[in-house]
This record gives structure tokens, sequence and C-alpha cells, in this order.
């Protein structure tokens, strides 16, 4: 049974990424065309609004489409007693479309800046597979096997990371008031926090506590990354570095409780990658 189940699910996926995928090619040939400015407010300033418009609309349907085509918590309940659930199987709202409206923003925003044919064509392929590869590993973290489980959270961990990369950077890039991208990752990196929490054993409202509180520490710090010269890209992994320390902190604080050695491990990684960031922006 539990084979034809995968079977199905991954069909469905398959098919949906290839629909998200063929929007977004529609949406890079509306950049072409409308040519969104670098540094406007999307849909605030009337430069690109119809872009923004549009691109905004087919993320929240590519949301909801994920989130009525899923069968998470069905699976979730059957494989509850093999996972040794302590609290409810799965939470009591509908998260399935968390992954699939960033990945899909991140994408919208990729395309205000890239909108070459090719890179319309890039972005679109890689949003697919990230789009199967995130979800499909969603699916498995509810898996009544350990070591798929294991498998699924590293797939679906690099998955969020790099939405995060890229969703984070095309914020940095436009080099809007603190008031607009604070907010913008404050929002953005908080549901993927949210996100990344995905099958933990922990009630739904530490999660959003944990998210909520992340995304906010992310929001400061984009207050005072807007005073320093960097590139998009290299705002994006400077962002992306803090995000790594939050998500490790707040998984290890959720899974047993957070330990000295984790507290050094993820600042040693962390610090030693900003470090690296923070040197090649000053050559």
């Amino acid at each position: 049974m539990l084979p034809n189940v995968h079977r199905a699910v991954f069909l469905r996926l398959t098919l949906l990424g290839l629909a998200s995928a063929v929007l977004l090619a529609g949406v890079g040939l509306l950049a072409q065309r409308v040519e969104p400015p670098l540094g406007s407010v999307p849909i605030i300033d009337s430069g690109g609004r119809s872009y923004w418009l549009a691109g905004l609309a087919l993320a929240m349907m590519c949301g909801v489409a994920y989130q009525l085509a899923d069968r998470t918590t069905i699976y979730a309940r059957v494989t509850a007693a093999a996972r040794g659930v302590r609290y409810d199987p799965v939470p009591d709202l509908p998260l399935a479309w968390i992954l699939p409206f960033t990945t899909f923003i991140g994408a919208v925003l990729l395309l205000s800046v890239y909108h070459s044919l090719t890179a319309v064509a890039a972005i679109a392929l890689g949003s697919f597979l990230a789009l199967v590869a995130g979800t499909g590993a969603r699916h498995y973290l509810y898996d009544a096997d350990e070591q798929a489980r294991s498998y699924a959270r590293v797939v679906h961990t690099l998955a969020v990371h790099g939405v995060a990369l890229v969703t984070l950077a095309m914020i940095y890039i436009n080099k809007l008031r603190s008031l607009y991208s604070g907010t913008a990752v404050l929002l953005l990196a908080g549901l993927l926090l949210l996100q990344l929490s995905e099958a933990e054993d922990i009630p739904l409202d530490r999660r959003v506590l944990y998210a909520v509180v992340g995304g906010l520490v992310l929001g400061e710090i984009t207050w005072a990354l807007n005073y320093w010269r960097a590139t998009g890209w290299l705002g994006g992994a400077v962002l992306l570095v803090f995000f790594y320390l939050l998500a490790g902190v707040i998984l290890v604080r959720m899974q047993r409780g957070v330990l000295v050695r984790d507290v050094l491990e993820y600042g040693a990684v962390a610090t030693l990658a900003f470090g690296v960031l923070v040197w090649a922006a000053l050559r």
C-alpha cells in the first residue's frame, strides 16, 4: 500500500511542479516586457506594479493548489504510532502551502532582476526541482522508517536553505528602506523557519513562536545590513549565515534542548562563514 501512496504523491507533486514552472516562465516573459525597476517598492510604487501583482497572485494560487492537493494529514496519522509521536500527528493548521508559496515568491523576485530567455528557463527549471525535492522530502518527513525520515530531513533542509538564499538576496539587492526590506525578511524568513520545523514532535504554538522570534531577529539584521555596501548576493549570503545559525539553534532546541556544544558548533560555523564573506566584501 505505502509504495502506491508514495508513487501517487510524487506524481501529484511532479504535475504541480511542472504547472508552477510554466507559470513562472510566463511571469519571466512578463518581466521582460514590464522591466520592473530595481529599488522600487513592489506594488506600492507604480513601476512594475502589474508584474508584482501578477507574481503575488500566482504565488498565492500555487500555495493554495499545493494545499488542496496535500494528503499529508492522512499519511501522518497512519504512521504516527511508528514515529512515536507524543503530541498531535499533524498540526491543526494547514501548512503545506508555505514552501511552494515562498519558492514561487523567491523565483518572482529573481525574475525581476534576471529575465533573459536563458535566465527565465533556468529559474523555471530550478524552481521545479526545488519544489519537487522540497515537497517530496516533506512527505517523507512523516514516513514510518527512521532512515527515510533522516534522508528526507537533509533534502528538506537543503531545499529550504536554497529558497532562503535566493529570497533574502533578492530582497537585499533592491536596497529598500528597512521598513520594507526588514518587514519582507521578517515575514518570509519566519515562514521558512516554520517550514524547517515540519514534522518535529512539538506543539504548533511553540513552532510558530520560534519562527516569529527568528524572523524578528533577521529583520533587525537586515536593518543593520542596509548600511553596508554589499552586492545583493553577498548580502543575501550574510543573511543566510544568520538564518542557518538561527535555524540550527531552533531545531536543536526543539529536539533536545540547546547545549553549550551546540551553541559553539553553530556559532563557529556561522562566524567562519561571516568572516569569509566580510573578507570578500572588503577586498
